[in-house]
């Protein structure tokens, strides 16, 4: 504790010290210009060429790897652009801290450069997906069709998810006194509450897998980006109940201190006073749709085939294990013992690849430890050797060549098997983004409609899933909102009841629509669209001070008759 007092004791002293030198801000930035134009004018993009998955730069001039179609003008312009914001975000990394520590509360000066920094991240974002996914468009890595307009739609949300941080601050500083005060006071307990289940949610997992970790050997780093790469999912995850906590615990206190009396009296009405609060929830329902869309259930499907991986004493994550598969067009069989779920990262482990003649007889046999595949159509197998059968019987048994390097492979050109063909009825939707789940309905469009629908249900369970915080958000409200002599603990208590019934309600209509009994589109939203009118008609009751209607069970029952008796009974 006392290094760490230390520490914000210079921080703090840094930070006086800075908003002491004049122009620091602007000097740094104008310095920050002049070395992006140096590298501008030095051609620091064909000394550093981006990396463009299927792509290489060879004369300044993009060319593919493996044989594929000529990049299009958005890969070359990513190719040029994408080396120099990373410098940027390094260089301009440097001038917004340099910014927030002399500007810190001063909420005006600090709109632009926030801005500013947004859409550099935003901008740097997008060129490195696209440099990474746009390269091998006409297959993704495991041979699916790509799905363009679904890849777009991705692109726009992750723009709207990191420009979400500057349009909150610049609504603060267009909101009046009383917005900005709402704000503060309920923002502390949001992010209070958002990191307090953040950290509840990593303890338990860590807890549950950290035998598996120990076993592994695996290294503190490596755990510590595995959990960095769960953030989208645990953000979707602990985002509804961290904001309806926060929501009634910011009106309750906003109630008994009679804040919100004083609010009605200065002639504001409840939307008014709510508006703050509703608007922090739609933007964090955006963002969540934004990490829901492909990033929160990739998370989840990583962080079991990682675990999955380490279970098996493997390097690589398994998103399945034991594959068999036969083609039905050159009726080669595979065998896969597992099978890794990103190959951009992993490769197949323990493949074995049996071709037969007309008459069904073996007559060539590939043994590998490992195989990776490229988008084009390129195999190639590492460790092992090819067996040639005449007869049934053995006649050729020779090992793979070896490379420069040395190292055991071959590469073969002529299989149409995709990993994709090999994997794709196992894949679970639960695990796949929106963009995969498209794909995979294009690629299958023949099948059976039961076993289509889970995916039509997750499809839309993608999208809807998101605004379940601001739903909660508004029944909690007007349930958290109190000016009468009515306590506030019936209003919390019907809160975290109907959150509990919110979840029931989206897990059985999930399940009816992952079952083909129920439209997925609407019973995606069912949910949400119930809860929702609950909680309009809530906030009408409030906006008219009413009191709430009260639900009792006594109406259900028959009531007995009592005969009424005086209280005195010598006037009786």
């Amino acid at each position: 504790m006392p290094q760490f007092t230390a520490i914000f004791t210079k921080l703090r002293a840094l930070q006086r010290r800075s908003r002491k030198w004049p122009y620091a801000g602007r000097i740094t930035f104008a310095l920050a210009l002049i070395a992006m134009l140096l590298l501008v004018t030095q051609g620091h993009h064909l000394d550093n060429p981006a990396d463009i998955t299927g792509y290489d730069l060879r004369g300044g001039k993009l060319v593919s790897e493996q044989g594929g179609p000529p990049p299009g003008p958005v890969l070359r312009f990513v190719s040029v652009v994408l080396p120099y914001l990373d410098k940027w975000m390094l260089v301009g990394g440097f001038v917004f801290i340099t910014i927030l520590l002399r500007q810190w509360g001063n909420i005006r000066k600090l709109v632009v450069p926030t801005w500013v920094a947004g859409i550099s991240i935003a901008a740097w974002a997008v060129c490195t997906d696209i440099a990474h996914q746009l390269g091998v468009a006409q297959m993704t890595e495991l041979g699916e069709a790509f799905a363009f307009a679904a890849y777009w739609v991705k692109l726009t949300l992750l723009v709207l998810g990191v420009l979400s941080l500057p349009a909150m601050l610049h609504y603060y500083y267009r909101s009046g006194s009383l917005d900005r005060y709402t704000l503060r006071t309920f923002t502390a307990p949001l992010v209070f509450c958002f990191i307090a289940f953040t950290s509840l949610w990593l303890i338990m997992d860590l807890l549950d897998n950290m035998k598996d970790f120990q076993e592994a050997e695996t290294p503190v780093g490596r755990v510590i980006l595995f959990y960095l790469g769960m953030l989208p999912f645990i953000y979707v995850s602990v985002m509804p109940a961290a904001l309806l906590l926060s929501v009634l615990y910011t009106l309750t206190k906003m109630s008994r201190a009679n804040e919100i009396v004083a609010m009605l009296g200065a002639g504001r009405s409840v939307v008014q006073i709510l508006q703050p609060v509703l608007v922090v929830s739609a933007l964090i329902s955006l963002t969540s749709m934004a990490a829901n869309y492909h990033w929160a259930p990739r998370a989840e499907g990583n962080k079991k085939a990682v675990i999955r991986g380490l279970d098996a004493r493997q390097k690589d994550s398994i998103r399945e294990d034991t594959i068999l598969y036969r083609s039905p067009v050159t009726k080669r069989l595979w065998y896969v013992a597992s099978f890794p779920f990103s190959l951009q990262s992993g490769r197949l482990r323990g493949v074995q690849v049996r071709e037969h003649d007309a008459k069904g007889e073996v007559v060539h046999v590939i043994h590998a430890d490992s195989a990776m595949w490229w988008p084009g159509g390129k195999w190639r197998f590492f460790d092992g050797k090819e067996v040639f059968f005449k007869d049934g019987k053995p006649t050729v048994i020779r090992d793979f060549p070896k490379d420069d390097q040395g190292r055991s492979q071959m590469d073969v050109t002529n299989f149409e098997e995709t990993p994709w063909s090999m994997v794709s009825d196992s894949l679970k939707p639960e695990h796949l983004g929106v963009p995969e789940i498209i794909s995979y309905m294009k690629a299958h469009p023949k099948d059976p409609k039961d076993k289509l629908a889970p995916f039509r249900a997750h499809y839309h369970h993608r999208f809807a899933l998101p605004w379940q915080a601001f739903a909660l958000a508004l029944v909690a409200a007007p349930l958290g909102v109190a000016y009468s002599r009515r306590g506030n603990v019936g209003g919390i208590a019907g809160s975290i009841f109907i959150f509990f019934a919110l979840l029931f309600l989206n897990n059985l209509c999930l399940n009816l629509a992952k079952g083909g009994h129920v439209a997925a589109w609407l019973s995606s939203w069912i949910p949400h669209l119930l809860f929702g009118a609950l909680g309009l008609t809530l906030l009408y009751y409030r906006s008219q001070n009413k009191d709430l209607p009260k639900f009792s069970l006594a109406g259900l029952f028959g009531k007995k008759a009592q005969i009424a008796r005086p209280r005195n009974r010598r006037a009786a």
